[in-house]
């Protein structure tokens, strides 16, 4: 067995361990055990005559997955500063520590406790507005998060960034301000500089579905625009997660490529893209693991090595829960981070592959039937097309994440296929306009005028698609059986297929 191999499955052995006490009761007595195993199977192994490496790496293998379990036993115990506070009046002060959630009437922050590190979430008033850095003081009721259905365990998702107490409209007061990293500081001026140069820019709704686009922000979104990109299943693309990075990525090297760009300079130029979104959006750590997840779609067309690209992933997921081990159970955003960029790796070459079959039979039958003309020279000359690879990256990217999404959401979008085909395949166009007039907007605003047009232009076609199939009767399921049952009878279906494949070219292979 290779080192490259070994590397993958120690790496694998890591993620399991973490998910086998994410998703299980697993005790010490357990990790031990597991751990136990693998010393007496690693020493055995190299005790005998002539090392056994299948052994040898197994014992390793074991030894890993102890420690991925008692990595995320330890690194995920609650630490509960402030329980002598809970259910009774309390004065919290401490600093706001990340940027604040606005919507329409109610703001939520995040204050770091000064004496204890705890982090409590409190929801108040929409004015006045609070700012990254403000240091304060809450007089209010401190509680425990409290999950308001079945199907979503919102205090698991808030103690996944070590938030065990919240505060429900508390009496603030503004302490003092710039006390939090002046680089961050900084990171969301910029973007809140930014994002006031495409309000200025663009008219509602389309200010806030590029915010969505660039930012992530969805809290100027309407009711009916929610709801219309949930029916539509195309509600991802407003979010700063691997899935969409991966796609904008690949749609940013092959637009690029098309433009008969240089490889080299194509894949530095997504690339420092990537970067340039991520400093945008104030460097937040879902973002920077998103970017992270896209970047790797980028290396993979750079090495154009499936086998490679197969380490560099295990390394990345493993590294991102070596930081912070609740992501692979209570983070939706790094699941479908991490499902996004396997099907974009390994899947969109697939997809192409099969697309560029079609066309070619397609072009045979039209030649055959005297439609076109044959081409001098002889045989169908095959042309990298920039639709088919970004069509083929978003199919692949959408069938990674289905299962996912319907376990996750109870819901199947029907029209899912069909909304991501027309809107997808210019959604990097579409950033990448809107990125470059809002940068424009935050120096010159009359100067962003004429590439507003443009990128509005995209924008209305967008936002037009997304209500008409958004308003179809019956456009989604919302049965999670029913739904998981349909995912399941396509991912046979595309199973079934790739194995009649490979079967068919052994034959002919025999033959």
């Amino acid at each position: 067995m290779s080192k490259s191999r070994i590397f993958f499955w120690l790496n694998i052995a890591f993620i399991a361990g973490i998910a086998a006490a994410s998703y299980f009761f697993v005790s010490l007595t357990v990790v031990w055990a597991v751990f136990i195993f693998g010393v007496i199977a690693t020493v055995s192994a190299l005790r005998r005559h002539g090392v056994r490496q299948p052994a040898l790496v197994a014992g390793a293998c074991c030894i890993t997955a102890a420690f991925g379990m008692f990595w995320f036993l330890w690194r995920g115990a609650a630490d509960l500063p402030l329980e002598s506070t809970v259910g009774a009046p309390a004065i919290i002060e401490g600093v706001i520590a990340a940027e604040p959630r606005r919507t329409a009437r109610s703001q939520q922050i995040v204050i770091e406790e000064s004496m204890t590190n705890a982090r409590i979430l409190i929801g108040t008033e929409r004015f006045p507005e609070y700012a990254y850095g403000d240091r304060v003081a809450a007089a209010g009721i401190v509680k425990h998060p409290e999950n308001f259905s079945d199907d979503f365990d919102y205090a698991a998702f808030l103690a996944k960034d070590d938030i065990y107490y919240t505060m429900a409209f508390p009496k603030i007061t503004i302490l003092g301000t710039g006390a939090a990293s002046p680089v961050r500081h900084m990171l969301f001026s910029i973007k809140n500089a930014f994002a006031a140069s495409l309000e200025r820019t663009f008219p509602e709704p389309h200010a806030a579905y590029l915010k969505g686009l660039l930012l992530g922000e969805r809290q100027s979104f309407s009711e009916e625009l929610r709801e219309d990109l949930r029916r539509t299943g195309t509600a991802h693309i407003v979010a700063l997660s691997g899935y969409n990075i991966g796609i904008v990525a690949s749609g940013l090297m092959a637009l690029l490529r098309w433009l008969w760009v240089p490889f080299g300079a194509a894949f530095w130029g997504a690339t420092f893209g990537i970067i340039g979104f991520v400093a945008l959006t104030g460097a937040q750590a879902s973002v920077v693991r998103a970017a992270i997840m896209g970047t790797l779609v980028l290396v993979a067309a750079r090495e154009g090595r499936p086998y490679h690209m197969r380490n560099a992933l295990a390394f990345a997921a493993a590294a991102m829960l070596w930081e912070n081990p609740k992501l692979l159970r209570f983070d939706v955003a790094f699941q479908l981070s991490f499902l996004a960029t396997v099907g974009v790796v390994w899947g969109s070459p697939l997809v192409a592959a099969w697309f560029r079959r079609i066309g070619a039979r397609l072009h045979i039958w039209l030649r055959e039937h005297g439609v076109v003309r044959e081409q001098r020279g002889g045989g169908l000359r095959e042309r990298r097309s920039l639709f088919v690879e970004t069509l083929a990256t978003t199919i692949a990217a959408q069938l990674a994440v289905s299962p996912l999404l319907v376990l996750t959401f109870g819901e199947l979008s029907l029209i899912s296929p069909i909304a991501n085909a027309m809107v997808l395949v210019l959604i990097p166009y579409t950033m990448a306009l809107g990125f470059v007039t809002g940068l424009v907007g935050m120096v010159a605003p009359v100067a962003a005028l004429p590439l507003g047009w443009m990128t509005r232009a995209l924008t209305s076609y967008e936002l037009g698609v997304i209500e008409a199939l958004g308003g179809i009767s019956y456009a989604a399921i919302n049965d999670r059986r029913v739904g998981m049952a349909i995912v399941a009878g396509i991912a046979l279906g595309i199973a079934a297929a790739l194995v009649w494949r490979r079967m068919r070219a052994r034959a002919l292979v025999i033959l």
